[in-house]
């Protein structure tokens, strides 16, 4: 009988492994790539960078934390700054003194040699005592609760546990990753373009190191990510139903709260056939999204600091909106001279991939030519079921990615550049457009097969070149912040 019982829990065992590994073979190639690469390269890079060393890192760790703490109004340190007072660091939160240490270290030691616990001993007495200081959070003051949600969580543990900030703050880099694996990987699994493409896009070794640092960024890039494979995967179907638009709606609204730029991503709305979703229900449910797009960044704003007041030490935002109404030429003008037909759109490029650290650590360039090979070369592999835009559709798509550039250009022009301005426009890098860069896939869409090489070869091919981009990353990293 126990002899039985036994036999009986081995067939279990045995039938729920192969019910596991027939789960496993139906993931494709693509989303399993992603998984093992993002995971292993970016643990890698968490222990390679070390503390406060991703773009506007500092402001992104104190605005988590502030949240942990159920703090959402920034606090201004001069409650009325007068007319030539400085307003850009004037408003922020009051923090644990370990974290202005920790700030402190890392630019005076400007991330070389240096090791834990990444502040100054001198410090030690203000930290035990409990001391708060007061940091101003720039650029991050009015990020949205979302861009958080995985940094307030290892926050969170680490206060449950008693654990000092250093170890909170590397739990909200881990937990950081995790959510962007996660998030990714569920796109790139409903995504009904080429699955390599959104791969390649995914493992952009920018996106990666943002996703392994406590960058309220990486959260924008994997919710546009699952947002643009989420409607994609509408586009064939026979029906949409109320719960689906439903969820597509509340994707809609966060995005804009994570970024107001991404608003034009609502256009893929008009990728879905009408058969499917008429033009009644699109009408209906777009005023309704829009509005409600609308009603929640007023609202979020209205908690926040005025853009007005927050960059003016830089830029007046509502006078060079003004003058653009007035005279858009000017600015239309810079955008051709300077990017279009100019030298500085190479950073653009460069920095869409390339460009770690503070924006000091650079890839080499013939690595960053391999990546837009191999993503070039992903984006021609077709999935076995792949599904096609017709040209109308592409057009769209191609009016979107128009409509970002533009929007995100001028963005940057209106908050950090002088009325007028001609020379450039300051504040643009490349890593402001990966949130939008999967809608670049499905332009290589087509209704035939478009290789005639076997999608396995190219798969090889794409994931050798793009192994070597990661590890030409890590040594990269590794010069730059070379240990001991």
């Amino acid at each position: 009988m126990i002899l039985l019982k036994g036999m009986m829990s081995i067939d279990k065992v045995m039938a729920g492994g192969a019910g596991v590994l027939s789960a496993i073979k139906k993931i494709t190639f693509p989303n399993r790539l992603f998984l093992f690469l993002a995971l292993i390269f970016g643990l890698l890079m968490i222990n390679i960078v070390p503390p406060v060393q991703a773009p506007d890192e500092i402001g992104h760790f104190i605005k988590a934390y502030a949240f942990s703490e159920f703090k959402v109004k920034p606090q201004a340190f001069n409650k009325k700054p007068g007319k030539n007072d400085s307003t850009w660091g004037n408003y922020g939160f009051e923090v644990p003194y370990e974290m202005k240490s920790m700030n402190s270290y890392a630019i005076d030691k400007n991330g070389k040699n240096a090791e834990y616990p990444y502040q100054y001993k001198a410090d030690e007495k203000k930290i035990k005592a409990g001391e708060k200081a007061f940091i101003g959070t720039g650029g991050i003051t009015n990020y949205f609760l979302v861009n958080y949600i995985p940094q307030i969580i290892g926050i969170k543990i680490g206060k449950i546990l008693g654990k000092p900030i250093i170890w909170q703050y590397y739990a909200a880099r881990y937990l950081n990753l995790i959510f962007y694996v996660l998030i990714i990987f569920l796109a790139i699994k409903r995504f009904p373009f080429s699955k390599m493409g959104a791969t390649i896009l995914a493992l952009n070794p920018m996106a990666l190191f943002l996703a392994t640092s406590v960058s309220g960024d990486a959260m924008i890039i994997a919710v546009s990510f699952f947002f643009i494979a989420w409607i994609s995967s509408l586009i064939g179907k026979e029906s949409i139903s109320n719960a689906k638009l439903a969820f597509s709606a509340v994707l809609m609204v966060t995005l804009v709260l994570l970024k107001p730029t991404l608003i034009v991503l609502g256009m893929l709305f008009f990728l879905i056939p009408n058969k499917s979703f008429s033009i009644q229900r699109k009408a209906i449910w777009g005023v309704g999204i829009f509005a409600a797009c609308i009603l929640c960044y007023v609202l979020w704003n209205k908690m926040m600091i005025d853009q007005q007041i927050l960059y003016r030490d830089f830029a007046n935002p509502s006078k060079q909106v003004a003058q653009f109404l007035k005279d858009p030429s000017i600015f239309f003008e810079n955008l051709r001279e300077n990017y279009l037909f100019g030298t500085k759109g190479d950073n653009i490029v460069y920095s869409f991939a390339g460009k770690f650290g503070l924006i000091d650590t650079p890839l080499g360039l013939h690595w960053l030519v391999l990546y837009y090979m191999a993503l070039v070369g992903a984006c021609l592999v077709q999935e076995k079921d792949h599904q096609a835009l017709t040209a109308l559709q592409k057009v769209i798509v191609a009016v979107m990615m128009i409509l970002y550039t533009i929007l995100t250009f001028f963005a940057l022009y209106q908050i950090w550049n002088k009325v007028g301005r001609t020379a450039s426009i300051e504040g643009l890098q490349g890593r402001y457009f990966i949130p939008a860069s999967l809608l670049l896939v499905p332009m290589f869409s087509a209704k035939e097969k478009i290789l005639n090489i076997k999608n396995s070869k190219v798969n090889i091919v794409v994931s050798l070149c793009i192994v070597v981009v990661l590890i030409a990353t890590l040594v990269t990293l590794s010069n730059r912040y070379p240990v001991g």
